[in-house]
């Protein structure tokens, strides 16, 4: 019987021979970025597509989490409740054409940020001495804050939104590409 143990050394000259995929993943983030900046209605209109998927997702999501967490009572059936609905506002969302209304879809999207951010704050309240309790109470407020000042602008809400994404994909493909350079380095040692 042969053992395998790779050293951290090991590990990162792997990593290093691969260093042209984190710059090409650099590359593309600084390029769709710069396409969104370039494009904010396109850009938003994919927002939009993506919170419909999110929906979709962080409410099946939910509700795995809401079914395997040992917490009881109001958190753990606010859970379950956020997830269902999520799952069948995602499904409104595509079949009902509010993918296609900009004001409407950001009002939509504040309202669930709401619902979600109660779900998560309740059950990060409910959850004394749980793992990640602090995490899920932060994430909570956050989203329903996100929320009300949807609601209270929504087209505005979505454009910055979009350009805030832009910008972070733009910082976010620079330090991946000086990464990249960082990685290949480190392999060539």
């Amino acid at each position: 019987m042969t053992s395998n143990t790779t050293t951290p050394e090991d590990a990162l000259m792997a990593f290093g021979k691969k260093w042209w995929l984190l710059l090409i993943l650099g590359a593309l983030s600084i390029v769709i970025g710069v396409m969104a900046l370039n494009n904010p209605a396109s850009a938003t209109a994919t927002l939009i597509l993506l919170f419909g998927i999110w929906l979709f997702v962080s409410g099946i999501g939910t509700i795995v989490r809401a079914i395997s967490n040992n917490t009881e009572g109001s958190g753990k059936a606010l859970m379950l409740i956020s997830g269902v609905l999520s799952v069948i506002l995602a499904v409104i969302f595509f079949n009902g054409g509010i993918i296609d209304k900009v004001e409407l879809a950001a009002i939509f999207m504040g309202i669930t940020f709401i619902f979600r951010g109660m779900a998560e704050l309740v059950a990060g309240l409910a959850s004394k001495g749980e793992s990640g309790r602090g995490w899920a109470i932060f994430i909570g407020i956050v989203t329903l804050l996100a929320g009300i000042i949807t609601i209270n602008n929504p087209v505005g809400s979505l454009v910055t939104v979009t350009q805030v994404i832009a910008i972070f994909l733009i910082f976010s493909g620079i330090m991946e590409i000086v990464g990249s350079f960082q990685l290949r380095s480190l392999g060539k040692k």
